[in-house]
């Protein structure tokens, strides 16, 4: 039980570090002087679980087990572009 809880403590924390750095503002895309700049909107799930079970079976044999498993995703999605263009810039809204 232990080991699942710490997988989560670190899965979690590193997807902390991904939502804080480069995820929400994406990689500009440039040509000429005109730069776009994607923003996008970041979803982050993460879950886990684990269970130990002790029972007889039909013979009456002592029988037991253990699972543990966790999932997650993340999803980024663009919200917004901003546009510069030499010395203007602009904001412009995708989709909503």
């Amino acid at each position: 039980m232990e080991q699942v809880k710490n997988l989560i403590g670190l899965i979690s924390e590193r997807l902390k570090a991904i939502a804080g750095g480069n995820a929400v503002v994406a990689k500009p895309v440039s040509l000429g002087d005109r730069h776009v700049v994607p923003l996008c909107e970041l979803s982050i799930a993460f879950a886990g679980a684990g269970a130990t079970a002790e029972g007889k079976d039909g013979g009456g044999q002592l029988g037991g087990g253990q699972g543990q498993g966790a999932g997650g995703g993340a999803k980024a999605s663009p919200i917004a572009v901003l546009v510069i263009e030499g010395e203007k810039v602009r904001l412009e809204k995708i989709g909503r």
